[in-house]
């Protein structure tokens, strides 16, 4: 679903217009006149994103705004991809300046406020923060994640800007919005987690094997047979071990991570109406997995609906 809209707002008709696409807040211009223009507006599968120009001005969301949201949307992170304009974010007591170039990150489980100190242009994400916490499942996690500004270290704000406006403007389902909707999430976390990443030197030392194992993975995701810790150590001339030792270093785990990118591609395919005609089982298949009844359990354990309930709330099976 994509929307453009390009029309001024007033400041009223701004705060309402944000709440309704968004998340309910409360705006205070720094001056008279419209609050902003949203550009465009789309949701692919369950990302949803936006290209926004505002004025000075700062938008508050509180308990009570929150309490409106959905359990979904109270899970997620909202992410900025400042173009232009500086300010601030604050929230759990932190306030974090950003500029242009920069990403944001605040969730929506808490109070939170954002202020454009100048006229600004941005791109706004949703995402879940399932995604953001893959490499902790077996850890003890805080409850929400924190605050916080990349400052386009862990991903080029350009190239962010080159895939979110490519997907703003294709409103198909095609293989381009298919893939970059299923890439885009992770890109962010490898954003948001960049500070915590090993040290420069130590991702030196390996990088070349670690790209390597990235393209055994991209290759052989949705081979049941040929992908396992072995197989892939095998290809790429080192030891199981070692292997094990790249992810550790990262953070991750091999077969969670090779879970993590397997639940993120059937639930792509389930909300693309490309695939529509094809059975469940089909796609289980497809994306790896040797059990449909075992895919239907791990798929609605991680995002708390069966495959057929998410291929349901697609919003291509929604009748208009």
């Amino acid at each position: 679903m994509v929307e453009n809209l390009t029309q001024g707002k007033s400041a009223r008709e701004w705060e309402a217009l944000l709440a309704d696409r968004f998340v309910p807040g409360r705006i205070a211009l720094q001056s008279a006149g419209p609050g902003g223009r949203l550009d465009q507006h789309a949701r692919f599968s369950r990302l949803w994103l936006a290209q926004l120009s505002i004025q000075p001005q700062s938008i508050t969301h509180e308990i009570p705004d929150l309490v409106t949201l959905s359990a979904e949307e109270r899970a997620s992170v909202i992410a900025h991809v400042v173009v232009e304009g500086d300010g601030f974010i604050e929230q759990s007591g932190t306030r974090l300046p950003f500029g242009a170039g920069d990403i944001s990150f605040r969730n929506l489980a808490e109070p939170s406020r954002v202020v454009f100190k100048t006229p600004g242009s941005f791109y706004a994400i949703r995402l879940s923060a399932t995604i953001m916490r893959i490499h902790r499942s077996g850890q003890v996690k805080s409850r929400h994640l924190a605050p916080r500004i990349t400052h386009g270290a862990a991903l080029p704000t350009e190239m962010a800007h080159r895939l979110l406006s490519g997907m703003a403007m294709d409103g198909s389902c095609g293989a381009t919005d298919f893939y970059l909707s299923f890439a885009l999430p992770w890109l962010f976390a490898a954003a948001y987690h960049g500070e915590s990443a090993p040290e420069p030197a130590i991702r030196a030392a390996n990088e070349v094997r670690w790209q390597q194992v990235l393209e055994y993975l991209e290759q052989h995701l949705y081979d049941a047979d040929e992908l396992s810790a072995i197989a892939c150590a095998r290809a790429i001339g080192v030891s199981e071990r070692y292997l094990h030792r790249l992810f550790a270093q990262r953070g991750l785990r091999f077969s969670r991570t090779v879970l993590a990118k397997r639940l993120e591609a059937a639930q792509a395919m389930l909300q693309c109406g490309a695939y529509r005609e094809q059975a469940i089982a089909s796609i289980a298949y497809q994306c790896g997995f040797k059990d449909p009844a075992h895919f239907s359990r791990l798929f609605k354990a991680r995002y708390g609906v069966s495959p057929s309930g998410c291929r349901a709330e697609s919003d291509w099976a929604t009748p208009p």
